[in-house]
């Protein structure tokens, strides 16, 4: 069975920038069961840390998940 973390990274990767589009994609199957785990958090700082750069949307997305994970 595939890795879902090293598969998404590295298309999330592909040319080192997270794109406007690529946040959406993670927001929409993120929120998409209304609850972020742990790991899925994780994935995204491990996916800020290895981009190359990132839009503002993606810091975005982690606050959000953030908040949700704490339940605020």
């Amino acid at each position: 069975m595939a890795d879902w973390r090293k598969v998404s990274k590295a298309f999330a990767l592909t040319d080192g920038h997270v794109s406007e589009k690529e946040v959406k994609i993670l927001r929409d199957e993120f929120f998409a069961d209304s609850h972020i785990s742990q790991s899925e958090l994780k994935f995204l700082h491990e996916l800020k840390a290895e981009a190359k750069s990132s839009v503002k949307a993606l810091d975005d997305l982690i606050a959000d998940c953030e908040k949700a994970a704490t339940g605020e």
